[in-house]
């Protein structure tokens, strides 16, 4: 009997720990598979309360500027009208006197400015106005410098006191979808704030008057409006990401399409003009060129590979003592990626000058190697040269001459070797590659154009081609397009 019952309680014992096992088992395989992450709304801060504290932090270093200017206008010129203002071009110009308004940002406690270029261009007075309603103007105000290329200008107040200044953040770390905080004075409305979001990044070819060179703008939808120029646009951390400096819009007001100049682009431009007045970029010489679809094809470069053609090489500068020639494609520049003729432009501008770099290019259809020393990045000059024979030959669905003094004035041309387009057909090819009158064809495949006679040559040993590269300059710049013919 004592054996039965030993026997049934480990039976019993047994089933019960299998029962109790199987349950253990089956919550850890509950877990496993679905795994709820909780948050206590307790702990969650109100936004409200965290925009506040941020403006609070903000709004005592932006500062309101004012600037007067002397502009030139015609005396007479009903309704701004273009039908008008071509009849009365000849009226004489009167000198009127021009207010304008923007923002600015104390970046440190010295009572340095950073503010844009267009908001004191060509001054005549400047009043910085503080939020505790400080004025200052006149020899109380220093520009330190301006950079026409970036559109940035390091203004400083003289004062004894410390003042409260915000500080820069990193712009390469913000993101699409990012909060940020626009403070300006939009239409004078001194200390006003706007919170959005960072909307893109790297915007470029910004089509506005006085466009900055370089451009790699932050997008956002908090709300510029004019005014807003100069002032900071910050992250939620209370750091400096951009500089307001312009908007697209049809009524001249916002419509959520802001652009900032980022931060790590401006920082560069304010620590230079700080230390010397002036900025220093890298020159290399060329003048680069977007890939098209069809220059990849005739070039022979993959659909995903990325890079500038070299339309032009400068004489006497260092991509052509390195080596450079006309229809490289560079791929590859200090050990970075070439994205694009924007990207690309950046790059050489940010290096250091006479800093040995690798450039990697692609010649015929071959990647290669080129070492090169920047040099200075300096002013254009302009270029006059005379050139008096004429004559004309029709190809293409256009109408080309000899470069001549005439035709030089009369399309604004100031090159001298090539033909110059004087005419184009309503079929034209060349109208879908995007060329138009007045440009100068200096090249067609790999025939260099140098007068009317060489066009004419380059009619008759093309003529059968389905697609021709030419090589057009515009201004001082060259352009490579390839015409279909077929």
């Amino acid at each position: 009997m004592r054996r039965f019952v030993t026997i049934f309680l480990i039976i019993a014992l047994v089933f019960i720990l299998g029962a109790i096992s199987s349950t253990i088992v089956k919550e850890a395989m509950a877990k496993d598979s679905v795994i709820i992450e909780t948050i206590d709304n307790n702990n969650i801060l109100n936004p409200n309360a965290s925009f506040r504290d941020l403006a609070s932090s903000i709004t005592p270093a932006v500062i309101h500027i004012s600037s007067i200017s002397t502009v030139n206008t015609q005396s007479f010129s009903p309704f701004n009208d273009p039908f008008f203002k071509y009849f009365f071009k000849e009226m004489p110009e009167m000198e009127r006197k021009n207010t304008s308004m923007g923002s600015g940002f104390i970046c440190n406690k010295d009572g340095y400015i950073v503010t844009n270029n267009h908001v004191v261009k060509n001054a005549e007075k400047i009043t910085i106005k503080l939020p505790d309603n400080r004025e200052f103007s006149g020899d109380e105000i220093e520009v330190i410098g301006t950079d026409n290329r970036t559109d940035i200008a390091v203004l400083k107040i003289k004062t004894n006191k410390d003042l409260p200044y915000i500080p820069f953040g990193n712009s390469d770390n913000i993101m699409a979808g990012d909060w940020v905080m626009a403070v300006g004075n939009p239409y004078g409305f001194d200390g006003t704030v706007t919170v959005g979001v960072i909307s893109a990044k790297n915007r470029s070819n910004l089509s506005m008057r006085n466009a900055p060179v370089y451009q790699d703008f932050i997008q956002t939808d908090a709300s510029i409006n004019p005014g807003n120029s100069g002032g900071p646009l910050v992250d939620i951390h209370g750091s400096v990401i951009g500089v307001n400096a312009a908007i697209v819009s049809p009524s001249g007001g916002n419509v959520g399409i802001g652009f900032a100049i980022p931060s790590n682009m401006v920082l560069m431009v304010v620590e230079q003009l700080i230390e010397k007045g002036t900025v220093t970029r890298g020159y290399l010489g060329i003048y680069p060129q977007e890939l098209t679809k069809e220059l990849k094809e005739k070039f022979g470069i993959k659909k995903s590979e990325t890079g500038v053609l070299v339309a032009q090489v400068e004489k006497d500068t260092p991509a052509e003592k390195a080596g450079l020639e006309e229809g490289d494609i560079i791929v590859s520049f200090d050990s970075k990626t070439v994205k694009n003729v924007n990207d690309f432009r950046i790059s050489v501008a940010k290096t250091p000058i006479e800093k040995n770099i690798e450039i990697i290019v692609i010649r015929d259809k071959k990647k290669k190697s080129i070492m090169v020393m920047l040099g200075k990045l300096e002013d254009e000059a302009k270029i006059n040269n005379e050139n008096n024979d004429i004559k004309s030959s029709k190809w293409m669905g256009l109408e080309a001459e000899n470069i001549t003094s005439s035709n030089k004035e009369k399309f604004g041309t100031i090159v001298n070797d090539g033909v110059i387009i004087t005419h184009v057909n309503s079929n034209s090819p060349i109208i879908e590659a995007g060329l138009r009158i007045g440009d100068v064809i200096v090249k067609i495949e790999d025939l260099k154009i140098s007068n009317i006679n060489d066009y004419n040559e380059a009619a008759d040993k093309y003529k059968d081609r389905k697609s021709l590269l030419l090589t057009v300059k515009r201004g001082r710049i060259n352009i490579w397009v390839v015409i279909n013919l077929k």
